[in-house]
């Protein structure tokens, strides 16, 4: 498994931010060009899903909710063992010279 830094992770995250949002502006132009408002036709869609639905996919974010926090919290271990064992803390010592 690679090891990716904090910048890294969230200019992953900023990408799939940016991606979501041309998803939602493409969905938007795709309402409008069958002539419809975005917001009535997505109401309208939400009516669509059922209790059963709606709690498969709470239950999906929330798993993945939890995967992303139990991801983060390795990365995190992981790095600062990374760190300790670069910072040389519990190696040995060079013996002093004696005056």
């Amino acid at each position: 498994m690679s090891q990716k830094t904090p910048e890294q992770i969230i200019s992953e995250a900023e990408a799939l931010v940016a991606e979501a949002q041309r998803s939602l502006d493409a969905s938007n132009e795709f309402f409008r060009s069958q002539g419809l408002d975005p917001e009535k036709a997505r109401a309208v869609l939400a009516g669509q899903v059922g209790p059963k639905e709606a709690a498969e996919a709470e239950a999906q974010f929330r798993k993945d909710l939890e995967d992303i926090d139990r991801e983060v919290g390795e990365e995190l271990a992981r790095a600062s063992f990374a760190n300790a064992a670069r910072s040389g803390g519990g190696g040995a010592r060079r013996p002093r010279p004696m005056v």
